[in-house]
């Protein structure tokens, strides 16, 4: 009876002590083990911590979660601990312990607390300088980002004029809220003017309250005065932006009148504008080049220009330039001839031209459309007006036009749906009308003298030109394109009758239409699906020779031999 009072006892001390055992904090240390730090903070991007261990027992040391290892992870004595954390993937810090026992005690916990990653954008620059000018092929720069959030740019200019163009940039943001890398590509365009400009770039995060701004700083251009030195730099920045892959007779060694390109103003020419003008450039001829800019806006200091010609750009159809304003400036100009350039639209401000243009050449261009400021009342002075191969792409099946070229096909346009051949027919002053090789579809109108302002041929008109022109009088034929020593209209998809006034035109012998009037697209197809062409085409002139006889003797051939 007594022992097993003993033993009942001693039962009792001992799950006593176990209680008290379990009362322990688990901070606490436990005699003969000490770690050097209770806890470790760490950072977003994790790393490697030290912990120095000093035990006289056997431990070991474990953690819950993936993202701290210990090594080592047992020992005795003296030990030093590497604590590896790794990046965190989240915006919020985590917790946790590392708990080092033995023989299943717990000896003592070490808290590890890792912050998050806040949402940030961050740029290796906070601003980029550029210089005024440079080819195509160097004009951009990069901007190296680190985010954690997807973004967007915005570019904020101090005035209106857009001078970059900011690319698509990726971000994959497959590790949370660890920050990845990526670049955004930034273009830019020249500086024409003789002072800095500025850009900011913003960068606007999802969830951020405010951005992060990269400025951008651009240096002057070379100040372009108002005389014949200026006119000199103007042309060889115009070249330069051009990018032109033939010298075009330019060298800065000599001096410009000796330039192939140019023509200066001389004191003895009668169409002078103003006595300042001699020495300054009179005809700017520039050909083959590659950009996928507008006319450069130099062009404006060349005040006294009287005839640009700018011809030649590589890979014409893939392109889609509009013309800039600066050409509408040029208050002499009289010929403009910018061809196989890859131009889409005139300036808003084109007919400022109008008081002296007498020649306009957009041939092998990508216009879909007559431009509707082409008219007789904005340029009363046009002579001769040329628009063309304005074709993107090579159909023989006006069927196939949508899906022909995603950018059109050039010019298509239906006669008979659309003023606008109808109003280039009308105009009375122009000596040259070329349309030729475009998309042109319908039936050549048939005019009626008296409508659409349209007169009948009168006795005035033989006072000027003679009695060749009787019989036109007598029937009292239309006079339409009556002063057109040119007229092209070939290779389109024209087709029905061709009209009285064409085929009884005064001037028809001039226009050599067997090949510059009558034939149209070969094995051609219009958007209805018929078979383009002229049904009554005429097999000779003796028609004509009828009606005016004394049309005979100046363009018949005498095809008899003499002896």
């Amino acid at each position: 009876m007594r022992m097993k009072l003993k033993n009942i006892i001693l039962l009792s001390s001992v799950a006593f002590l176990g209680v008290l055992t379990g009362c322990v904090d688990d901070n606490t240390t436990i005699p003969g083990f000490e770690a050097d730090s209770s806890e470790i903070e760490a950072r977003a991007e994790g790393g490697e911590y030290n912990l120095r261990i000093q035990s006289s027992k056997e431990w070991m040391a474990i953690s819950d979660v993936p993202w701290v290892m210990i090594s080592p992870a047992n020992g005795r004595g003296n030990v030093d601990c590497v604590i590896k954390i790794d990046s965190t993937l989240v915006n919020d810090s985590r917790t946790t312990d590392i708990r080092f026992s033995s023989a299943g005690e717990i000896l003592q916990e070490v808290a590890i607390t890792q912050e998050g990653y806040a949402r940030s954008i961050v740029t290796e620059e906070g601003s980029h300088e550029i210089a005024a000018s440079a080819s195509r092929a160097d004009r951009w720069f990069e901007i190296e980002v680190s985010s954690n959030v997807q973004f967007d740019v915005q570019t904020e200019y101090a005035n209106d004029d857009e001078w970059l163009k900011v690319g698509d940039h990726t971000l994959t943001l497959d590790r949370g809220a660890r920050p990845r890398n990526t670049r955004i590509r930034v273009e830019w365009k020249m500086n024409p003017e003789p002072k800095e400009r500025v850009a900011k770039l913003h960068l606007n995060g999802e969830g951020m309250d405010s951005p992060t701004t990269v400025v951008i700083r651009q240096q002057a251009a070379p100040l372009i005065e108002d005389n014949r030195q200026g006119d000199s730099l103007a042309v060889v920045t115009i070249f330069e932006k051009l990018e032109c892959w033939s010298d075009n007779g330019i060298s800065t060694t000599e001096s410009m009148h000796r330039w192939d390109c140019v023509r200066l103003w001389e004191s003895t020419d009668e169409a002078l504008p103003t006595p300042e003008a001699v020495g300054r450039v009179r005809d700017l001829d520039l050909s083959y080049f590659n950009t996928e800019e507008g006319i450069p806006q130099e062009v404006r200091y060349l005040k006294y220009l009287e005839t640009l010609s700018l011809f030649g750009n590589v890979n014409t159809m893939l392109k889609s330039i509009e013309m800039g304003e600066e050409v509408c400036d040029l208050e002499y100009l009289k010929g403009l001839r910018v061809a196989a350039f890859g131009i889409v639209s005139l300036p808003k401000n084109f007919a400022r031209l109008g008081d002296t243009l007498e020649t306009l050449d957009l041939n092998s261009n990508n216009l879909t459309a007559i431009p509707e400021v082409l008219t007789p009342e904005n340029f009363p002075h046009l002579k001769s007006l040329n628009l063309a191969s304005n074709r993107r792409a090579s159909i023989s099946d006006l069927r196939k036009a949508e899906s022909a070229n995603e950018n059109g096909v050039g010019l298509h346009t239906d006669i008979n749906s659309e003023d606008a051949i109808r109003r280039l027919l009308l105009w009375e002053a122009l000596e040259e009308l070329t349309l030729s090789y475009n998309y042109i579809e319908g039936t050549l109108p048939d005019f009626k003298a008296g409508e659409e302002g349209v007169r009948a041929y009168n006795a005035e008109d033989i006072a000027e030109r003679g009695d060749t022109l009787l019989w036109a009088v007598e029937s009292g034929l239309p006079r339409i394109l009556p002063n057109a020593r040119v007229l092209k209209i070939n290779l389109n998809f024209l087709s029905g009758t061709l009209p009285n006034w064409l085929l009884y035109h005064p001037r028809l012998l001039e226009w050599s239409t067997e090949v510059l009037v009558y034939p149209q697209q070969e094995n051609g197809v219009d958007s209805d699906g018929e078979v383009v062409g002229f049904s009554n085409e005429p097999t000779s002139t003796e028609y004509y020779f009828d009606k005016y006889p004394l049309m005979r003797g100046r363009f018949e051939f005498n095809d008899e031999m003499t002896e």
